[in-house]
C-alpha cells in the first residue's frame, strides 16, 4: 500500500495563509481535523496550521483569532510525504520530526494531508486481515 491509496477519494483541506486564526480553527472544528495545510493564492504549500499552533501561539500567548493571520502563526515546513513512499516511510518521518500530520506532494504539486489517524487504520486494516487469515487457516 502506498500513500495515495491512504488518502484517495479524500478532499485535500487546506487554509490560505490571509485567513484569520478564527476562520481556520472553525474550518478546522466543522471537519473535525486536527491540522490543515496552508497555501497560498496560488495554491503553493507554505505550511502547516495545527491545534497545537492554536494553543501555544495563540492562547498561550494572549493574541486575539480573529485578528491574527495564519500565515503569522503557521508551523514551518518541515517535512512531506509523497504519494509513492509507504505508510511506513511516513510514520518514521512523523517520528524523526515529532509531528501527527504530513502534507502529502505528488511531485511538486501539493495533495493533501496525512494525519497518524490514517496510518493507525491503515496499521489496525491490517492486523484485521492477518488475523482473519489466520482463523481461516486454523478451521481448515
Amino acid at each position: 500500500m502506498l500513500i495515495k491509496d491512504v488518502i484517495r477519494n479524500r478532499e485535500p483541506y487546506s487554509t490560505k495563509a490571509t485567513a484569520t486564526v478564527q476562520e481556520a480553527a472553525e474550518f478546522m472544528a466543522s471537519r473535525n481535523v486536527g491540522a490543515v495545510c496552508v497555501v497560498d493564492d496560488e495554491g503553493k504549500l507554505l505550511g502547516v496550521f495545527s491545534e497545537r499552533d492554536v494553543l501555544k501561539r495563540i492562547v498561550v500567548a494572549g493574541r486575539d483569532p480573529r485578528s491574527v493571520r495564519v500565515g503569522e502563526v503557521t508551523s514551518n515546513l518541515r517535512a512531506v510525504i509523497r504519494c509513492d513512499e509507504t505508510p511506513h516511510q511516513a510514520l518514521e518521518r512523523m517520528e524523526q520530526i515529532g509531528t501527527r500530520h504530513l502534507p502529502v506532494v505528488d511531485g511538486e504539486r501539493w495533495v493533501g494531508m496525512l494525519s497518524m489517524r490514517d496510518l493507525l487504520r491503515v496499521e489496525v486494516g491490517e492486523q484485521g486481515d492477518e488475523l482473519k487469515l489466520l482463523h481461516e487457516y486454523i478451521q481448515h
